[in-house]
């Protein structure tokens, strides 16, 4: 496919940073020859043709929806670029300008009340913590139960996405296991509707949770996300932009946000029956899914602790010792699962992206339970979409319900 020129410059001046940015590009799918920059070219001279990309984006014939992406897009490739020049951009700047978002401290009152919900809901007695990991213990699963497992989720949320929205022909997922990786769970998307999803064994592999990993990475998470944007937007409206898929840019916010629905949109308050009954006899485990849904409610309370942790380090210079224990204390984690969120927060490349998981949830789940949830997802599954549209339309909503 040959691209216009302002598609062909916005994914050269992409792995242009990508040569200063390991990791900026995270999948490409388009015309090879674009990927072949041959020289690493100062940041200020990137920075410099990206404001003159923005002015030709402007002018152009684009419909207005394309040209506001972009501009969204375009602004947090200039953050990058002028981070790397140099420029002191504070942490809280830097997570409104990459990813089109406005970072939040959350109360530990939040966390407080989440705790002493789950210190009514696990069973035996003594500190919460300790009965916290006695409680993820049992879903344990080793790694070729897992894998049946991840096979048997994967099947039944593909059949059930299907039937929300209609897949690509021949898109398919594989699943490795992999080590030593700051994240838990990672989709590479391969172009042509094909995905990898990596999972991580560094941490113990636990059966309640990989409902939701599949969901997130796969369906109707990241995989179909990816392969349907880039049947719709690429392929069949030939916009370039999206045959490349950036981090730290706006797009994460949303694609992190679908992804964290995902399960829930599916299956809805089913999601604990269903693997009690179909997923746990694999591995010889007992739940009890009415518990289980209480847990996972309180437990996601306190996922907004890793964007506090990540304030502490980086605003605050906290040092990292003191981070460790604020996510043990906060996040009822092992010393282990807090060094392993303090390594995600404190790599170069995902030290703001950690953000766009709550964020994005909030920001799209405010925008979905206003409608038809399910067409509103295929809209966002689809369509070129960023965080402030998304915020507009839903205070838009809210004004108009309020006016009525």
């Amino acid at each position: 496919m040959t691209l216009d020129e302002l598609s062909t410059r916005y994914i050269t001046h992409s792995f242009e940073l990508e040569q200063h940015i390991e990791g900026f590009v995270d999948a490409y799918f388009g015309p090879p020859e674009l990927q072949n920059v041959a020289s690493a070219r100062p940041p200020e001279a990137i920075a410099a043709d990206l404001f003159t990309l923005r002015d030709s984006v402007h002018a152009s014939d684009y419909p207005p929806r394309r040209k506001q992406y972009l501009d969204a897009q375009l602004r947090a490739m200039q953050a990058n670029a002028r981070k790397l020049a140099g420029e002191a951009i504070s942490y809280r700047d830097e997570v409104r300008l990459l990813f089109d978002i406005e970072p939040h401290h959350t109360a530990e009152t939040v966390f407080e009340e989440a705790i002493a919900e789950l210190d009514e809901l696990l069973p035996g007695n003594g500190p919460v913590a300790a009965r916290m990991e006695t409680w993820r213990q049992q879903f344990e699963a080793p790694s070729q139960i897992a894998r049946q497992m991840i096979e048997q989720i994967a099947a039944e949320a593909r059949t059930r996405t299907a039937t929300l929205i209609p897949l690509p022909a021949d898109e398919t997922v594989s699943f490795e296991f992999v080590s030593d990786k700051p994240w838990g769970g990672y989709n590479w998307y391969l172009g042509a509707a094909r995905s990898r999803v990596d999972i991580n064994t560094d941490l113990p592999i636990r059966a309640d949770s990989l409902l939701n990993l599949v969901c997130h990475e796969a369906y109707p998470g990241h995989h179909t996300e990816h392969s349907l944007k880039e049947q719709q937007l690429y392929v069949e409206r030939g916009w370039g932009e999206h045959a490349i898929q950036l981090i730290n840019a706006p797009e994460s916010v949303i694609s992190e946000g679908i992804a964290t629905l995902a399960a829930d949109i599916i299956f809805g308050d089913e999601a604990k029956i269903w693997t009690n009954a179909t997923i746990y006899p694999l591995g010889g485990i007992m739940g009890d899914p009415e518990r289980e849904q209480r847990i996972d409610k309180a437990n996601w309370l306190l996922r907004s602790l890793s964007g506090n942790a990540a304030l502490l380090l980086h605003e605050q210079g906290a040092d990292p010792e003191d981070v460790v224990q604020y996510i043990m204390r906060y996040g009822l984690r092992t010393e282990r699962e807090a060094r392993q969120s303090l390594r995600f927060i404190s790599t170069p490349l995902w030290r703001s992206y950690i953000f766009t998981y709550t964020a994005g949830r909030t920001l799209l789940g405010r925008w979905l339970q206003r409608g038809d949830r399910a067409e509103r997802f295929r809209t966002l599954l689809t369509e070129p979409i960023y965080p402030s549209l998304i915020e507009q339309w839903t205070l838009e909503e809210e004004r108009n319900c309020v006016g009525a």
